[in-house]
């Protein structure tokens, strides 16, 4: 049973990011499009929680994380949620990694709804 906490329709988001003011910007753009923000979290340990508890249909996944980067934050969602969509938003990476279903530079943010529009059935 998925509990998208009453978001009937509407594509469910994790984001994390360690910074406060990018996961507000994030959360701004998606629920602007239409989509439910289920969480947002600052690090890989709150992020796996949170997944587990909301099993998000996209995840917005930081790669330099306190503590677990995203790659290790994405292995643990990924055992938890396999259906989830993982986007690695990064300012350091230049190239889609193995562990992300999509990248997006932070440079690029306003391209991230297309983006994930493109995984919307």
């Amino acid at each position: 049973m998925n509990d998208n906490g009453g978001t009937q329709g509407a594509s469910t988001v994790l984001i994390v990011d360690d910074d406060e003011e990018i996961r507000h910007v994030l959360r701004v753009l998606c629920e602007t499009e239409g989509m439910a923000v289920v969480a947002e979290a600052a690090n890989g340990v709150e992020a796996w929680a949170l997944a587990e508890q909301h099993n998000p249909e996209f995840v917005i996944l930081d790669y330099m994380l306190p503590g677990l980067n995203g790659e290790g934050t994405a292995a643990m969602i990924r055992e938890i949620a396999p259906e989830s969509k993982i986007v690695a938003f990064s300012a350091i990476l230049d190239k889609q990694p193995d562990w992300a279903d999509a990248y997006l530079n932070k440079e690029r943010i306003t391209e991230l709804m297309p983006l994930l529009r493109t995984f919307i059935r």
